[in-house]
């Protein structure tokens, strides 16, 4: 056997390598899962629910422990004009119940507001229950007189509240002396509101309300109307000072900017006009040019002439021909 036949053992060609396995392939590592922020912890809305829930819990037991007085008022004494009365305590009811609704909205934009409207409310439902349950029978005028002092108290009370919320916030936007003057001039308006709406409710006792206490009202609705001015004077100077300051801020960052160069002003492109059809013109005749004056040369005779004044022919040699004389 030849040696050729014979197979060297590194020509064999090598086995195949087995098949690697999908689970032994290497696997990418997975990408980290971005998390996001954490949930917000919902105390600050269980926060705001309890206390506008607090509002209306103490603004329906209010009204509660005034329906169940007025109720009382009903089977105690003896009253006349249940209709006009009992119709008058329902639309104060549902009065009560719209600010309440529109004061529970505005809470939340401050913290004075709720507990000072609660207020507000109780006092006006007390006052004008006041005024629907004793105010004295007329056929005529019962209802008219519950309308008119109802719409007085409301009108007032509300005006007051909304004087109040003005000045607080224009106190706290400035400095501390516009706030304390603002917290001072809230006071004197809720007690001249006060004294000018509780007769309302004492003239039906047939109490008699001396001049002095109007005197008293009438000095606390001018220093109302004084601390108002002074707080919106106050007001004034502070936001004058701030916009002064803002003006120089703004002049010194003009002035630290450098000026960019003025744009080249374009000409604007003029409407082009219509070529209007040229008048055929004519060619210019040529200048006339004067014969050169002969130049005479200098200390020449005459060119002689015939008796007649004809002047003699001239000859070859450019001479006078004399010969045509003969």
């Amino acid at each position: 056997m030849s040696d050729s036949n014979a197979q060297l053992p590194h020509s064999e060609a090598p086995a195949t390598a087995p098949a690697t396995p999908a689970s032994a392939a290497p696997t990418a590592p997975a990408a980290p899962v971005l998390q996001g922020p954490p949930a917000a912890d919902p105390a600050g809305t269980n926060k705001d629910s309890r206390k506008m829930s607090m509002f209306l819990k103490i603004s329906i037991v209010l009204l509660a422990a005034l329906t169940l007085a007025s109720i009382s008022l009903l089977f105690i004494g003896d009253f006349e004009g249940k209709f006009e009365r009992v119709f008058s305590t329902f639309a104060l009811f549902a009065v009560f119940v719209l600010f309440t609704a529109f004061d529970t909205r505005r809470q939340q934009k401050s913290e004075w507001y709720a507990p000072v409207a609660l207020v507000a409310n109780a006092y006006i439902l007390g006052v004008l229950l006041t005024v629907i349950w004793m105010t004295k029978y007329s056929y005529f005028s019962l209802l008219f007189e519950i309308f008119w002092k109802s719409v007085f108290v409301i009108l007032v009370t509300r005006l007051v509240i909304l004087c109040c919320q003005l000045l607080l916030n224009m106190g706290a936007k400035v400095s501390a002396v516009v706030n304390r003057f603002a917290f001072v001039t809230s006071a004197f308006a809720v007690l001249s509101g006060i004294l000018f709406t509780a007769p309302v409710a004492i003239a039906s006792f047939d109490l008699y309300i001396p001049g002095l206490y109007w005197k008293i009202a009438t000095a606390l609705l001018i220093l109302t109307a004084l601390g108002l001015s002074i707080t919106l004077l106050l007001r004034w100077s502070a936001g004058s000072d701030e916009r002064e300051a803002a003006r120089a801020q703004q002049r010194q960052f003009a002035n630290q900017m450098p000026y960019p160069a003025a744009p080249a002003q374009q000409p604007f492109p003029q409407a082009q006009a219509q070529p209007f059809p040229q008048a055929q013109q004519f060619p210019q005749a040529p200048p006339l040019q004067s014969a050169p004056a002969p130049q005479q040369a200098p200390n020449l005779l005459p060119w002689p002439t015939f008796a007649d004044g004809r002047p003699l022919p001239m000859g070859p040699d450019g001479q006078p021909d004399f010969s045509v004389l003969g």
